[in-house]
């Protein structure tokens, strides 16, 4: 466990008192939860960025073999 000093607004330390309070959360538990809500929200924005690049991969992929399948299965494609 490390210990961390910080200076901080008196009405941050009033929010964290009251939102820790409210939850019957230590401080400390309240900023390390905040913490690490950043860090799956941080995570989530990286995976959905890797879904998006894979989705515009596939869509490419899509279309640069749609020529080869139709001329492998003719009228294949009325049906997508």
């Amino acid at each position: 466990m490390a210990k961390l000093t910080v200076s901080i607004s008196e009405e941050a330390r009033r929010r964290i008192d009251q939102k820790a309070s409210e939850l019957g959360l230590t401080r400390s538990a309240y900023v390390e939860g905040l913490v690490a809500k950043d860090a799956e929200a941080e995570f989530e924005r990286y995976l959905e960025e890797g879904y998006r690049a894979t989705a515009a991969e596939s869509v490419e992929f899509a279309e640069s073999a749609l020529p080869l399948a139709r001329e492998v299965m003719p009228g294949a494609d009325s049906s997508w």
